[in-house]
């Protein structure tokens, strides 16, 4: 129903209308079905790339980490804005999607900031640590799944999360390539209904409340998930005298 608010008695004059929103609410619901998508899918790329990029900055020979240390520094020096502009319309010739530009574009912004988190973490460790892990028999691979990778995701777990959270802030910007996420999707609203006020204050707490959810269940998963690893903590005061 149409409401007119306390606002009129201090001097603004204007008349709330919600009507026009819930007539178009599936507009809204498709174009944050879409943020959901768009994010969760950009996670993941970020998150696996991250990892590995991050992993060869920490441990990788000199060479791998000078190219990992370049291309972070590369990539995250680039606004996202361009490197949307990039895969959507620098790159048309590879012909692909709106909705994979706008993927590749978040994992590859995203997965720089990933990857030095990951090299902090891992280069914080003890060296010992490392050498504990090849004196026990265990293969570089085992090393980092059972020794090193639990450590390491426990400590910078709170990082992630910021980092997925600004993820999902910045999936807003997929709107200028024309992804139907929310804020595509509230912008079209927005020229059928002139609602402006009332649409832009349901995207605020639709995005207020994905990113939370989002940033506590990370947190919780990741936490969890290190804690039952098997073998975590297994050689964490166990280090080799020189």
């Amino acid at each position: 129903a149409t409401s007119k608010g306390g606002l009129r008695q201090m001097g603004f004059h204007y008349t709330f209308d919600w009507n026009p929103l819930w007539e178009h609410r599936g507009m809204l619901a498709s174009g944050f079905l879409m943020t959901i998508r768009l994010s969760v899918v950009s996670l993941a790329c970020a998150a696996l790339a991250g990892i590995a990029i991050g992993t060869c900055g920490a441990l990788g020979p000199r060479s791998l980490r000078t190219l990992a240390i370049a291309w972070v520094e590369f990539v995250r020096n680039i606004p996202l804005l361009i490197h949307m502009y990039i895969w959507y319309m620098a790159l048309a010739f590879l012909d692909l999607s709106a909705f994979v530009c706008a993927v590749l574009a978040l994992s590859t912004y995203s997965s720089s900031y990933v990857s030095e988190i990951v090299r902090a973490g891992i280069t914080s460790l003890p060296r010992g640590q490392r050498q504990a892990a090849a004196a026990s028999g265990l293969t570089s691979m085992q090393a980092l799944r059972l020794v090193i990778y639990p450590q390491v995701f426990r400590a910078i777990a709170p990082s992630l999360a910021n980092v997925f959270s600004q993820l999902i802030k910045d999936s807003s910007l997929a709107s200028v390539i024309a992804v139907a996420e929310i804020t595509y999707q509230a912008g079209a609203l927005d020229g059928l209904t002139f609602r402006t006020f009332e649409i832009y204050a349901v995207i605020l707490v639709l995005y207020l409340a994905l990113v939370t959810v989002v940033n506590q269940a990370l947190a919780w998963v990741l936490r969890r998930r290190v804690a039952r690893t098997p073998g975590h903590g297994r050689l964490a005061g166990k280090e080799l005298s020189d």
